[in-house]
């Protein structure tokens, strides 16, 4: 029993592990898109995405490994609970580090997503203004053009 509490526990420490390394990855896709005036490196942003997709892996794998061994040990677990009350303790201490950094990394998330929606917002505003002044320039243009054949209203006939 002893060596399957300590497999879960090895588990849930390697998950708050990994939590703390997609967290890194939140913060430096956050720098990227809050920077002021600045053109966001879209290569170093999908590298963190991609970064970030193997540790979100990994964790599920974790995820699953951890079930598993749960589904077999929990009717001896329950059965046992005052022999093992300080690890169960320390499990469930783990359960809600975890918990409460995953809602942490929602949050992370739901920021860095409005944060890339502003960002192409007003990307999408500025080409919109550029479109308009390229309209107005062409237009312009074309009456300029289309000017210089025309002969004056007001033509002098004394000669």
């Amino acid at each position: 029993m002893e060596d399957y509490l300590d497999l879960l526990e090895e588990s849930l420490i390697k998950k708050s592990a990994i939590l703390d390394k997609i967290e890194e990855f939140n913060l430096k896709q956050r720098d990227i898109f809050s920077g002021t005036g600045e053109n966001p490196d879209f290569d170093r942003f999908d590298s963190y995405v991609e970064e970030k997709g193997k540790l979100i892996n990994e964790l599920n794998a974790l995820d699953n490994g951890f079930e598993t061994l749960y589904e077999r040990v929990a009717d001896t677990l329950k059965e046992n609970k005052k022999d093992n009350a300080g690890r169960i303790a320390r499990l469930q201490d783990l359960i809600r580090e975890i918990t409460d950094k995953s809602s942490s990394l929602q949050s992370q998330e739901r920021t860095n997503r409005e944060l890339m929606q502003d960002y192409f917002q007003n990307a999408r505003e500025q080409i919109g203004k550029g479109r308009n002044s390229l309209n107005a320039a062409y237009s312009y243009f074309q009456a300029q053009r289309g000017s210089g054949n025309t002969e004056s209203l007001y033509v002098d006939s004394k000669q």
